[in-house]
């Protein structure tokens, strides 16, 4: 596939699918379903404060994503990426309007990825 091609599903995926799954990379790797939302191709996510995915970050940050496959595209992603608890109130703020009328609750807490390797699969 072309790099434009390639980017393009890439860019379409990270903007138009929001739920997928994270892996904790600590043993006994955890799995859970999260919701994503993308800003300056980091990808921010909440979770509960004693969740088993907090316990795993802690051990080791790396995280494994799988985003995609939905109506918008036949494709995934597949990202590997560093995890790290958000403390910017800026980044909350924006977080909590994205997500709608619900607030951000006290016992969660926002998770920012960054990716270190993004995998498309598909096609």
């Amino acid at each position: 596939m072309e790099t434009k091609k390639l980017m393009d599903e890439i860019d379409l995926i990270l903007h138009t699918s929001k739920v997928g799954t994270m892996s904790t990379s600590s043993s006994p790797t955890v799995s859970e379903y999260m919701t994503y939302y993308i800003k300056d191709y980091a990808l921010y996510t909440e979770t509960e404060k004693n969740s088993p995915i907090i316990s795993g970050i802690e051990h080791n940050p790396l995280v494994q994503i799988t985003l995609g496959s939905d109506e918008q595209s036949d494709n995934h992603l597949e990202i590997m990426g560093e995890t790290e608890v958000v403390t910017d109130r800026e980044i909350i703020d924006w977080l909590a309007q994205e997500k709608g009328p619900l607030t951000v609750a006290a016992d969660m807490v926002m998770l920012k990825i960054m990716a270190l390797k993004v995998k498309l699969v598909g096609e």
